[in-house]
Formats: structure tokens, C-alpha cells, sequence
């Protein structure tokens, strides 16, 4: 199986999603907990529980890139190891 992006992309989404990760499972969980500071303002949202799920949704789908941009990484590391025997 040959990889469909660049072991320099595949790195750096890779890297990207882990923030990503991070960031939007903090968020969730401030908006699931109802944080003053996120649900008792002026332009707070109508349904922080709703924004929570979003946030978690939008965390999977991150996890999921990670997962798949470290297959393109492994897929790049096994076609030069080839590369490197068949020489």
C-alpha cells in the first residue's frame, strides 16, 4: 500500500490533531461543566451542553486524523526501509 500524502504533511497533521485534541476536549469539558467564565456572559450560548457535544464531536474527528496521519507516517517508514533492502 503506497501513501497518499507526504511524510512532511502526514507530520504535521499528525501534530495539528494532537492540539486539536487537546484544545477542543478542554473546551468541551469547561462547557459541559457550565464555566462561569464560557456560559454567564453577554454573548454566551443558548445550550452549552449542545456546544460541549460539538466540541467532542469535533475532538473525535481529530483523534480520527491522528490516527490516520500516523498510518501515512508508518506507511512512509516501511516504503524507505523497501527502498533501502532492495539496494
Amino acid at each position: 500500500m503506497k501513501p497518499m500524502f507526504s511524510a512532511g504533511n502526514a507530520t504535521c497533521c499528525s501534530v495539528l490533531s494532537v492540539f486539536g485534541v487537546i484544545f477542543l476536549g478542554i473546551m468541551g469539558l469547561l462547557f459541559q461543566l457550565p464555566a462561569e467564565s464560557l456560559t454567564h456572559t453577554v454573548d454566551d450560548p443558548e445550550d452549552p451542553a449542545a456546544v460541549a457535544q460539538a466540541c467532542f464531536t469535533a475532538t473525535a474527528f481529530y483523534a480520527f486524523m491522528i490516527l490516520f496521519c500516523g498510518c501515512q507516517s508508518w506507511l512512509h517508514k516501511r516504503e524507505q526501509r523497501a527502498q533501502i533492502q532492495l539496494q
